[in-house]
């Protein structure tokens, strides 16, 4: 992440973009826009909401057994606390969007990472990147599937819960690089800081009181 931003790599990446997109003009790109931005942003808040009140009613009735709505409330917790602490980062950081800066449509000049808590430069709302950590906020079900594996071994890899996280947060943190309102290290930073808030929790919730075959050090 440093690297990328200190080595120009992410300046250099997002100049291409802002030529091949002519100046940004994909920013109200209706694919980029209302279906991957927009859209997606529902997207995440259909899932939340249904995962939320799966969870809920787990616990009113019967359906699930107690170590399952405790992996649902788990989920919850872990996705949620994700997106919270990217989106309460954007709010206090100084880095700006691609989009305001000099060179690239905006007249802001650039912000390094040594300068992300300056008391003396203007918020950036830009870094961490918040539309990709709704898609990387989901590495919960990565470790979620560590448990329901150890609980049901006929039930698939976890290795293949990775994926939905990574996945929809590579989608939309490309889509908002192409429109302008994130460098590569943004993206980055939310993927790091949402695999390290889930992995936390994943202790928090799983570390002790637990069968044998379902410890988190196995």
């Amino acid at each position: 992440m440093v690297t990328l931003q200190l080595s120009g790599i992410d300046e250099w990446l997002a100049t291409k973009l802002y030529v091949y997109t002519g100046n940004w003009q994909s920013k109200n790109n209706w694919w980029l826009d209302a279906v991957a931005h927009k859209g997606g942003r529902y997207l995440v808040i259909i899932v939340m909401l249904s995962l939320l009140s799966l969870t809920i009613v787990s616990y009113w009735r019967a359906l699930w057994q107690p170590w399952q709505r405790k992996v649902g409330a788990y989920v919850c917790v872990a996705t949620l606390s994700a997106i919270g602490i990217v989106s309460f980062l954007k709010g206090v950081t100084t880095l700006p969007c691609p989009w305001d800066i000099q060179g690239l449509g905006g007249d802001r000049p650039p912000v390094y990472l040594y300068d992300i808590f300056a008391s003396d430069l203007v918020t950036g709302h830009c870094f961490p990147a918040g539309h990709a950590s709704g898609g990387y906020a989901f590495f919960s079900l990565y470790f979620a599937a560590k448990v329901w594996r150890r609980k049901s071994p006929q039930s698939s890899s976890n290795n293949l819960w990775f994926l939905p996280g990574a996945v929809l947060g590579a989608i939309f943190g490309i889509d908002q690089q192409l429109r302008g309102a994130h460098f590569l290290s943004h993206d980055i930073a939310s993927a790091l800081i949402c695999w390290g808030v889930c992995a936390l929790l994943y202790w928090v919730f799983f570390r002790g009181n637990q069968p044998a075959h379902i410890k988190v050090n196995d």
